[in-house]
């Protein structure tokens, strides 16, 4: 078992502060005198630039990995480099994520998950999320168990059509906690069937969706009510070519690569955006539901779904700006992997 694991952290683009990077440990071997992480940051000559850095440990099929946070100390520097150690002490730092399990949330069994600028609510049987409520108390989502576009259509992800799996308010899957630590909690959902399965990781700054299991082809659905409630004319929607377009327009066509996508209010500073991280032709579609709801899907027309790949990746998030190019880098930085290689300093 080694001692300590020393990396550098590398990155092409700005990453947003309170940013979470995980580094599998290789040979850990658990120690029960030793059964927390310290990790450190190092100058470039080996010194010490923060003795306690907030971390946590996940330990997941026999793997071990550990989470940490990069914050503003340091932030000019394109390498930062870490010494990873077992410990006897907890971990420094208030929690950036927190966890309340068994919340009942429009009528089905919830996990809330509350964020630096989020709160997620999580149907443990729909494994899909009902809200996503922003710092202003304005949910984006607006899951309701009644009627259609004005209520029960809405949420994210929901992938799998006929079934409805993956979508809340529905009650065939099972979900559970993989992991909940200060800064990362992690979400394991299947179909009672056995057929479908995926994972959320959320983060302090964002959640991202792995799918990995599918019996047929699937979407990714944005349903929900940018800024609270759908404005058709004052919303918009903006692409990574830089188009904007009024909610009231409707289209059908592939997103260029990359492929992501941003929802505004007109009422709100800020934007929810959604990306796919595997660049792809199929068709991706948008349009306004009685009013009520938008209806946007990756790798969906009409009916028709697209996507068949697994693993397949989607992250979705808040961007505290309206700037595209502030949205843009924000995206990047959550989409593209930081480099790590085992290099002490």
């Amino acid at each position: 078992m080694p001692d300590c694991w020393e990396i550098a952290v590398r990155s092409d683009c700005a990453l947003p502060d309170n940013f979470v990077v995980e580094h599998r440990l290789d040979k850990f071997i658990a120690d029960r005198q030793r059964p927390h992480l310290q990790v450190m940051e190092l100058d470039d000559a080996g010194g010490i630039v923060d003795p306690r850095v907030a971390c946590q440990l996940d330990l997941e099929a026999g793997q071990a990995q550990a989470a940490f946070l990069l914050t503003e100390a340091n932030a000019s520097s394109c390498v930062r480099y870490f010494r990873i150690q077992q410990s006897h002490g907890k971990p420094p730092g208030k929690g950036l994520i927190e966890l309340r399990q068994g919340v009942m949330h429009q009528e089905q069994e919830s996990y809330q998950i509350r964020t630096t600028n989020a709160t997620y609510l999580y149907h443990v049987r729909g494994a899909g999320f009902a809200s996503m409520i922003d710092r202003d108390g304005k949910d984006w989502l607006s899951y309701r168990p009644f009627g259609g576009s004005d209520g029960k259509y809405r949420g994210i992800p929901n992938l799998a059509h006929p079934e409805n799996h993956f979508h809340p308010g529905a009650d065939g899957c099972r979900s559970r906690i993989l992991n909940a630590g200060p800064l990362k909690i992690s979400i394991a959902s299947e179909s009672v069937d056995g057929k479908w399965a995926c994972r959320w990781d959320l983060y302090p700054t964002h959640a991202r969706l792995t799918v990995l299991k599918v019996d047929h082809a699937y979407w990714f659905l944005y349903e929900g009510t940018p800024g609270g409630a759908l404005d058709e004319q004052g919303d918009y929607c903006v692409t990574s070519d830089g188009r904007r377009r009024a909610l009231s327009e409707r289209w059908e066509h592939a997103l260029p690569d990359p492929e992501w996508i941003y929802f505004g209010a007109s009422n709100v500073d800020r934007v929810l955006f959604l990306a796919h991280h595997e660049a792809d032709q199929h068709i991706d579609s948008y349009w306004p539901m009685e009013g009520n709801m938008t209806v946007f899907g990756f790798g969906r027309n009409g009916l028709t779904k697209y996507m068949t790949e697994t693993p397949a990746r989607f992250t979705i998030g808040f961007a505290e700006t309206k700037d595209f190019a502030a949205v843009q880098e924000l995206i990047r930085s959550v989409t593209q992997p930081v480099s790590i290689s085992a290099a002490a300093p």
